[in-house]
């Protein structure tokens, strides 16, 4: 198993796939995964992709991609690519548009592809990794577990702009678009080590949801949800409370549900409150179910750049005794990117500092799929999550 990371930095497509046709015209590799900024032309990009051997996509990333390693420290890429060299495993990649079918069926469609293209119709893969449009992922989190289970682990994100405006995509060799379903099935031949976490921490307030359908709370505590909400964070969205964009305002607070992991530990999955629409209900980048509780939680710039080093560690540590990491899949919200701003590079610098050479390379997504240790997939947000390959 050998892992290689590369930025490539230019601005038109038809460059782009230039050097991609000479960066892989001698050395192929198993599967290429790759994110860039929103602004690319994904369409043009598929040619590159088409001349490819390997299994492989392209993602958008908000403001562009993460790449660290020995050579670049940049949290801007134009298009950052991990490329997966392993002669002794399988990998494939199945694509689906969801705009021609419900999201359910997209999701079971591209996870089928994605196995008949590695080869392995009928056996699981020790892992999904995918690339999802917002807004019903957890529809298509079911639609795959209609077709592996729900013992395989599934990591990755949801596409991003970098305007919320909806200008995201995902390129395959077969299709491109706002719409597209793709997953990597994974069968290395080396273990994997997995991390799905947050950089957020429990408050003592804690809400009951007492109306909600789907990804719109209408009520917290039987009182309107944006006034519960805004009380709670010192009126953190006062100006919104019937109507408004509160995302940027409400990374710093968002709700966490509580899930109790087998080791008699508390972790939470978040949920991110994006606007309020007339009638003063929150609406969500996650669904929320009427009668579960939901916690506020507090973050913080150290916090949430500190954090990514703890999933990394998290999962180097899950590797079997004497296994070295060689390349990081890592997975960063694009609320907590804008929300530490700047920052970001000193958590790449951190990373550098604390994994030398180790290749890592991700997206900023609106959204972010993963598993925690009680062995369930879920779908949440302003989460971070990290996936080791190893030698």
């Amino acid at each position: 198993m050998h892992i290689q990371t590369l930025s490539l930095e230019c601005s038109e497509a038809p460059s782009v796939t230039s050097e991609i046709d000479r960066l892989f015209s001698e050395n192929k590799p198993s599967l290429v995964i790759g994110y860039g900024n929103a602004d690319l032309s994904f369409h043009e990009l598929q040619q590159g992709l088409r001349a490819l051997s390997a299994p492989s996509f392209i993602s958008s990333s908000c403001l562009g991609a993460l790449l660290c390693d020995g050579s670049t420290i940049n949290a801007r890429c134009q298009l950052a690519l991990f490329c997966v060299y392993d002669d002794n495993g399988a990998y494939g990649v199945g694509c689906a548009d969801s705009s021609c079918c419900c999201a359910f069926e997209a999701g079971a469609l591209a996870l089928q592809n994605a196995l008949d293209n590695a080869g392995r119709p009928y056996e699981s893969p020790a892992l999904v990794w995918c690339a999802l449009p917002p807004g019903e992922e957890e529809r298509i989190l079911e639609g795959f577990a209609s077709v592996i289970g729900t013992q395989v682990p599934i990591f990755g994100g949801s596409m991003a702009d970098n305007t919320v405006s909806g200008n995201w995509s995902t390129v395959t060799k077969d299709i491109y678009g706002p719409q597209t379903v793709t997953v990597a099935v994974l069968y290395p031949s080396t273990p994997l080590g997995l991390s799905y976490s947050s950089g957020y921490k429990p408050t003592d307030t804690t809400f009951k949801v007492t109306e909600a359908n789907g990804r719109k709370v209408q009520a917290l505590n039987n009182s309107c949800a944006s006034t519960v909400y805004n009380k709670a964070t010192n009126n953190l969205i006062a100006r919104q409370l019937f109507g408004g964009q509160i995302l940027g305002l409400t990374s710093s607070a968002p709700l966490g549900r509580p899930v109790d992991l087998d080791n008699g530990t508390i972790n939470y999955l978040l949920c991110h409150p994006d606007s309020v629409d007339e009638n003063g209900a929150l609406h969500v980048f996650s669904e929320v179910e009427e009668g579960e509780e939901l916690v506020l939680m507090e973050g913080s710039i150290a916090s949430l750049t500190s954090r990514a080093e703890r999933v990394i560690n998290n999962a180097v540590m899950l590797l079997p005794e004497n296994r070295k990491p060689v390349g990081v899949l890592m997975i960063y919200c694009a609320g907590c990117r804008l929300m530490v701003g700047d920052e970001i590079n000193f958590m790449l610098n951190s990373l550098r500092e604390k994994f030398h050479t180790l290749p890592i390379c991700g997206p900023f997504t609106f959204g972010e799929q993963g598993r925690f240790l009680d062995g369930k997939n879920r779908h949440g947000n302003l989460m971070i999550s990290a996936v080791v390959f190893s030698q």
